[in-house]
């Protein structure tokens, strides 16, 4: 938070300084919780944090505490620096600092305010809501959010709201920043793929020519207070899948290990595409066991339906397999640094999975149309956190047909309010 703030009012200054409309406004949004209380502690803090800043970049407080002050906000300008290529000196910044600072005054919008709409002063805005700046709400030029609303129930519309926070701003894009915990991001990220991917599916909205394809269990369609679009998702055509947590402890995967070796021993050539059916590309997944990672869509009886369906109702019979057992270990496997889940969110979400990108744009460059699963052997080492047993990773590439694989996360459909009040 301290971070956040800082970043906001460096670069606030910064771009007060540059502006051509004296009465420019810049925003601040804190969005952790819908409870009033939390937006009520949140405001003391912030509303303490400014005053201290205030009082030791003005002299004061004691020496220390300046020394403390201009530590954090020397924080915030070297992140600031990355992207604000014609940031002022630091020091010039502070000295228009002790003038503004004073008028950021944090703000509480929630049904409690008796404001209707969002009332801004010139300068530095620093807003702290719940449900109110949830939907059909535009914050005047945005700089910086801190996000932590964190639903146990997350319906996507509303999320998708939510994730426009960066807006249109191209003249704030410089040192627009947002802070979130990395779960929270990958939920964003999984529904920007879920709709990235029906958008690249559909193309040309006058010339469709796509089958949406449903995996998982039935859903009827319905209005949207029925069911749970948060329990949606896609499969990108032409991205490459992979478990984010693949069972690794010896005891769960020797056998597996032991049945593969035996069944890709003829497939030795480490840059060939082998052509395979589609069965067989089946047969080895079920060697391969995982657990499922949150809402990632990874999950194996889903990805093996997947195939299916890309065999029974597509027509693509054949796949190709690539199988890379490590050229400069001769052949005894590579070795990644395992990545144990903590949280059960998955070892491997968010990185590019086990393969190199090199394997993966050959395929996806060579055989563009059609399912190509990369598998990997793995040696297992004590010391790169396995278990001292040597395991096989799949990295399943998706055909870039015009169709799309959409499933369902839960077992059935679960009646849901639509939430659209904006009061708390």
């Amino acid at each position: 938070m301290r971070l956040s703030l800082c970043c906001f009012f460096l670069g606030s200054i910064y771009k007060i300084e540059s502006a051509k409309n004296s009465d420019a406004k810049y925003s601040f949004l804190a969005h952790i919780d819908h409870k009033r209380i939390t937006h009520s502690i949140l405001e003391k803090v912030i509303r303490g944090f400014i005053t201290e800043l205030d009082k030791a970049l003005r002299g004061k407080l004691s020496a220390a505490k300046r020394e403390e002050a201009m530590k954090w906000l020397n924080q915030a300008y070297k992140e600031l620096s990355e992207t604000a290529k014609n940031l002022p000196l630091l020091n010039d910044l502070v000295i228009q600092l002790e003038h503004e600072l004073r008028n950021a005054s944090p703000k509480v919008i929630d049904a409690s305010n008796p404001d209707k709409g969002l009332k801004y002063s010139s300068g530095m805005n620093i807003l702290i809501g719940g449900n109110r700046l949830g939907r059909g709400v535009t914050i005047e030029r945005l700089m910086i959010t801190y996000y932590g609303r964190d639903a146990k129930q997350k319906t996507m519309d509303t999320v998708h709201q939510h994730a426009r926070m960066f807006g249109y701003r191209q003249e704030l894009l410089d040192v627009t920043r947002l802070f979130l915990p990395q779960h929270i991001l990958e939920d964003f990220r999984a529904i920007h793929e879920a709709d990235e991917g029906m958008r690249q599916a559909i193309g040309d909205p006058n010339n469709i020519q796509i089958t949406p394809v449903w995996v998982g269990s039935k859903l009827k369609p319905t209005r949207s207070n029925v069911l749970n679009p948060a329990e949606i998702n896609a499969f990108t055509p032409g991205k490459a899948i992979f478990p984010p947590a693949p069972l690794w402890k010896a005891s769960e995967i020797k056998e597996h290990t032991e049945d593969l070796t035996k069944l890709l021993k003829p497939y030795s050539d480490e840059d060939m595409l082998y052509e395979v059916n589609i069965d067989f590309l089946l047969q080895i997944l079920s060697y391969m066991p995982s657990r499922p990672a949150g809402n990632y869509p990874w999950e194996d009886k889903r990805v093996q339906e997947v195939l299916k369906v890309m065999k029974n109702m597509a027509g693509i019979q054949q796949g190709r397999l690539n199988v890379r057992r490590g050229k400069e270990t001769k052949g005894k496997g590579l070795r990644l640094k395992n990545r144990p889940a903590k949280d059960g969110l998955g070892t491997w979400r968010g990185t590019s999975g086990f393969t190199s990108p090199e394997w993966v744009n050959k395929a996806k460059q060579e055989y563009p149309n059609i399912p190509t699963l990369i598998v990997i052997l793995e040696q297992g080492r004590k010391e790169d956190s396995w278990d001292n047993q040597p395991l096989y990773l799949p990295t399943l590439i998706l055909p870039k047909n015009k169709f799309v694989f959409m499933f369902n996360y839960s077992e059935a459909a679960e009646e849901i309010e639509d939430d659209i009040d904006l009061q708390d």
